[in-house]
């Protein structure tokens, strides 16, 4: 080799870096100068990064095991504490890869599945899917009887219903009907011949309910002969590796087709792997599912089909789409049957969308008499206020804090995560899976200010009260307490060997959501001339709703105070509503006629809900009086 090509082999080698990811020993090359975070998404390693790689949350924590890693940054300097840089600990979203790298991604640093609720349906639906498979036995050529027909043709004799026929279905035809002794099944949407199957395949005809969340997605498998459930399959949605609310992806989006693509293939695998589980556990070929319907908010059905949700992240903040599409899933790379079909539910506005659609299919909000609230709490949070048939819709900008994201110990509901919290002659906690604890998840923070809120911890401005106004508080809880923070676990006790807090700043986050919440509802009353006392009913969707205390979410006026008769937890609605319109079209067009009767209410500039956010900033029932 000349001296000029062992300098350029040298540079070459020079402007790459391979580092490797534990658990799952996964080794990548990437050009040198590339985060870690965004090797470990060329790794396929599912990093969390709930700020969407803006270096302001510290949560995509790794640690050092082996190599030269560079100096920590003021970012990382600001968000790690010594201990923490001793132990090899870096932030993935600053730190450069270095050749030789070895980091270890932490269970609180792994986009993990989470606690889904499930989606029961209301009422019975009688199955009328879109898709049918018919059994037709087909007359066999013959020049005995001068019966020379095309196979088509044969076929259309047996089924006059098919007026037309996909190609595929026509390439396949010949050789079904040889195999299944001219018996065969056939696969219809409608007049239109998607499939041939030789001999009597009716008995296994599925479809699939996929409800696309900002952080979860969770398919449904359905026995579409009988509208019966099969099975379900969870998956966390990959995309949190790019941020955890919707406007963290689509300013990572920013409009360019290349990430916008990166975004869609994120999810069109996880779907993949939902589907290949399903069929699986079901014990049938991928192939023997015909269907999906899909929801989702409005920016994540634009990304589930590749649609740049560059307009939601800007005035007048309005969708590419609403309306309910139908295409090949092949289109979208999706492995089912080569020509299954997919249906999104319409969405209603920018960030009112299709799962809210769900919601109120689920609900059946527009058909219950009297005055009737659904709130559907997730990462995002949209708000439908019923009154004897008319709908009016709201979002706001909940964001992402009931995940973990902003809470200075928050974490998803995973193992580790503390999901409960009680206080008798000391604080006692829960975690998903009893492990040690490593964190806490959205009922924990719940349960949290409910009982410091019960106990006089936290005045109902949001504030640690004085110790000295609190002398009936016992030992214990008294050394736990600080001038702006509380130790929920103490380092001894924790899962990663620090104390665990709960602080000023996480309250204020909190104070910030259930306010937003509140405030919508509050303001969609006011459209209708109606107040919270006029209420018939207040329904409650979303996984998160099934998991936290009741009691605790209406004393610190997170939901409205009703009465327990009045409250009714729907858990997850939105993938209910796309389980009733994947059984039934009569469903699914009825579920479009109601979508486009929703009215919107912008909350933007609304001078009343700026009103009512800043009364609903008080921690106590109805947001009003203190107890």
């Amino acid at each position: 080799m000349s001296v000029s090509s062992e300098s350029q082999a040298t540079a070459a080698v020079q402007t790459t870096a391979r580092v490797t990811f534990l658990p799952g020993d996964r080794t990548v090359e990437v050009p040198s100068g590339t985060t870690v975070l965004h090797a470990s998404r060329a790794a396929g390693v599912a990093v969390d990064a709930p700020c969407g790689e803006q270096g302001k949350c510290g949560k995509c924590r790794v640690r050092v095991l082996r190599g030269a890693a560079a100096a920590p940054d003021a970012h990382e300097r600001a968000l790690l504490t010594a201990a923490d840089l001793a132990d090899g600990i870096r932030l993935a979203c600053e730190l450069p890869v270095a050749d030789g790298l070895v980091v270890e991604v932490p269970e609180t640093s792994r986009i993990q599945i989470r606690r889904k609720a499930t989606a029961e349906l209301r009422r019975a639906i009688a199955p009328a899917p879109a898709t049918a498979k018919v059994l037709a036995r087909v007359a066999k050529p013959s020049l005995e009887d001068a019966d020379l027909r095309d196979d088509l043709a044969r076929l259309r004799a047996a089924l006059p219903q098919i007026a037309t026929a996909e190609l595929a279905a026509v390439r396949a035809l010949h050789a079904a009907l040889v195999e299944g002794d001219y018996t065969v099944t056939a696969v219809l949407d409608g007049d239109r011949l998607l499939g041939v199957e030789p001999g009597d395949t009716t008995f296994a005809h599925y479809g699939v309910a996929l409800d696309v969340g900002t952080t979860t997605l969770v398919g449904y498998l359905i026995d579409l002969r009988t509208g019966e459930d099969v099975t379900h399959c969870v998956q966390p949605n990959p995309q949190a590796s790019y941020g955890a609310d919707v406007i963290s992806r689509i300013e990572f989006a920013m409009g360019d087709p290349a990430r916008v693509e990166t975004l869609r293939r994120a999810v069109t695998d996880a779907v993949n792997e939902i589907l290949a589980t399903l069929a699986a556990e079901a014990g049938i070929p991928a192939e023997r599912i015909y269907e999906m319907t899909a929801v989702g908010n409005t920016c994540m059905s634009h990304l589930f089909l590749g649609i740049d949700p560059l307009p939601l992240g800007h005035a007048p903040y309005t969708p590419v789409v609403t309306a309910s599409l139908c295409l090949p899933a092949a289109e979208l790379g999706l492995r089912m049957h080569p020509r299954a079909l997919v249906r999104t539910l319409p969405n209603i506005a920018g960030f009112v969308g299709a799962d809210t659609v769900g919601v109120l299919a689920a609900s059946a909000l527009r058909s219950l008499p009297g005055l009737r609230v659904a709130v559907d709490i997730g990462t995002n949070c949209e708000v439908l206020v019923g009154m004897d048939g008319r709908v009016i819709a709201c979002s706001t900008a909940a964001g992402p804090a009931f995940e973990g994201a902003k809470i200075s110990h928050g974490m998803r509901a995973q193992p580790g995560a503390i999901d409960r919290l009680s206080i008798g002659e000391d604080l006692h906690v829960h975690t998903i899976g009893e492990r040690p604890p490593r964190g806490v998840c959205g009922s924990g923070v719940i349960d949290i200010i409910g009982e410091f809120r019960r106990l006089g911890i936290i005045e109902s401005s949001g504030r640690f009260a004085d110790l000295d106004d609190l002398p009936h508080l016992p030992e214990a809880i008294r050394a736990r307490l600080r001038e702006d923070a509380a130790v929920l676990v103490w380092a001894q006790d924790s899962g990663t060997g620090q104390d665990i807090l709960f602080t000023q700043q996480d309250i204020r986050e909190i104070q910030l959501v259930k306010a937003a919440i509140y405030a919508g509802i509050a303001t969609l009353l006011e459209k209708l001339g109606k107040t919270f006392d006029e209420l018939d009913g207040v329904l409650i969707a979303g996984a998160f709703g099934t998991y936290i205390n009741r009691e605790h979410a209406i004393n610190i006026g997170l939901i409205p105070d009703v009465g327990a008769e009045k409250l009714t937890f729907l858990g997850n609605a939105a993938g209910a509503g796309a389980k009733m319109a994947l059984i039934s079209r009569h469903e699914f067009a009825a579920i479009q006629d109601a979508a486009h009767g929703v009215e919107y209410v912008e909350l933007a500039g609304d001078a009343a809900f700026r009103d009512h956010f800043a009364l609903a900033m008080l921690l106590a029932p109805g947001c009003e009086d203190d107890w």
